[in-house]
């Protein structure tokens, strides 16, 4: 339960923070991280990653180090768009999380900033989970399907028009039919998800990217939206059909990668040219 992992092309702070998943607290250089009702720490010192209250194990899974990181930005390196935000971001690594978490995140998601999005999902959490521990700080892991059958449980939850999304997503799925959708192909998985309320083409590639093991998925956003119009298709306005097409045959199998790379490279460039672009 305590001890430290030696990681390869591995960056904490990159992967945390990057925009896809919420559930963490930095305290100077220290993560308190939870997930699947588990709240545990990570402190990373160069190659050297140290952990309290979680095995190895899970901590290879959740964060993907069994994967050959070099050799999947090498299939995405395509352009010198991808290819300055691989060598500024190097070490950015997708998350395994649990579906279920992920899914009822992402639907807390729409049309939100991050720091918007983590309040959202811990005020469902403190409303419906169940307490969950680590030394001195005490959180809350999410509710259970089935557990909200109403939206008045989640009075206390500031996510507007969400609420019926999520008290219907309470009633409709669990994590084992969120689990079987890895036996199914990338398009029909993605169908089933959109049969969820709420859940649209964006949220759907989340949860599959994120959760499900479909690095083909690649979520488009705004931010995304915007980057590669101005990046791939200059002035001209592309269909949504067509941008889809373009991001599949271009980055391939691993797309989604070259997603995670291109959002938190153009999120964090300057605010006068927020996405990083000349002309």
């Amino acid at each position: 339960m305590t001890g430290r992992l030696r990681i390869d092309a591995f960056s904490l702070h990159d992967t945390l923070s990057c925009g896809q998943f919420f559930r963490f607290t930095r305290l100077g250089d220290t993560y308190l991280v939870q997930s699947s009702g588990r709240i545990f720490s990570l402190h990373q010192r160069g190659d050297l990653l140290f952990y309290k209250g979680v095995e190895e194990p899970f901590l290879i899974h959740f964060f993907r180090l069994d994967e050959d990181l070099d050799s999947i930005l090498k299939e995405v390196d395509r352009d010198p768009i991808i290819h300055e935000a691989i060598q500024r971001h190097r070490g950015l690594r997708l998350i395994r999380q649990d579906p279920w978490e992920c899914l009822l995140s992402f639907l807390c998601s729409s049309a939100k900033a991050i720091p918007h999005i983590r309040s959202i999902v811990e005020e469902l959490c403190r409303s419906c989970g169940k307490r969950v521990s680590y030394g001195n700080y005490l959180g809350y892991g999410f509710p259970e399907p089935r557990s909200v059958k109403t939206a008045l449980q989640l009075r206390s939850v500031r996510a507007g028009f969400r609420i019926d999304y999520l008290t219907r997503v309470f009633q409709s799925i669990d994590r084992t039919e969120l689990l079987s959708l890895k036996d199914l192909s990338y398009r029909d998985a993605k169908k089933r998800l959109m049969c969820l309320s709420g859940v649209g083409k964006k949220i759907a590639d989340c949860v599959l990217l994120y959760s499900l093991d479909f690095l083909e998925a690649f979520p488009i956003d705004t931010w995304i939206k915007k980057g590669l119009q101005k990046v791939y298709f200059g002035e001209r306005r592309p269909s949504e059909k067509e941008m889809e097409a373009f991001v599949s045959s271009h980055f391939g199998p691993f797309a989604g990668y070259a997603q995670l790379y291109l959002y938190h490279f153009w999120r964090h460039r300057s605010k006068r040219n927020p996405l990083g672009i000349d002309g």
